[in-house]
């Protein structure tokens, strides 16, 4: 008998768990049968507070599209004739790159050929002048020192001053 009454309270609690079950299950169920009406009313809600957002937005736009078209037309203009000058400058840069180049070169073979001329004119002036002016100095200077011979009064030299002067000699 205890396995009867062991089966008997296992098949009363097996009972009692299924009819929770089922009282969990109609519990649900009613609970989800409100579910779409709470969401009805929160997408009334929504809607009460988004439909004049949305048409704000859209009369926005609209009243924003010619302006937003010239606008665009505008900047479109602007990009085209910026790409265009920007063309014609960086040509202007070329070309003035180009002449100052040729420039930088022809001033340099002229300083080239300036220094180059100042250097065979200076050489020149040097044979040509400084050499005869040299010659003639040295001529001037051998016949003041044979003057001043001549014209100077001999005198005497010691026999101390000849030693003097050969010990300066050795």
């Amino acid at each position: 008998m205890e396995q009867t009454t062991g089966l008997t309270i296992a098949l009363i609690l097996v009972a009692v768990a299924v009819l929770i079950q089922g009282g969990m299950t109609i519990a649900i169920w009613l609970a989800l049968r409100k579910v779409p009406d709470h969401i009805e009313a929160i997408r009334a809600d929504i809607k009460q507070h988004f439909d004049p957002l949305a048409q704000t937005v859209t009369e926005i736009l609209s009243n924003a599209r010619e302006p937003l078209r010239t606008i665009t037309s505008n900047l479109a203009d602007i990009s085209k004739m910026l790409r265009e000058r920007t063309s014609d400058v960086d040509g202007l840069v070329a070309e003035v790159v180009d002449k100052s180049r040729t420039q930088v070169m022809r001033i340099d073979r002229m300083v080239s050929d300036l220094v180059q001329k100042v250097e065979t004119t200076s050489e020149t002036v040097q044979r040509g002048v400084l050499a005869p002016i040299q010659e003639f100095s040295a001529v001037i200077k051998g016949m003041q020192a044979g003057l001043e011979f001549l014209f100077s009064r001999r005198r005497t030299t010691s026999v101390s001053e000849a030693a003097q002067d050969e010990q300066l000699f050795i």
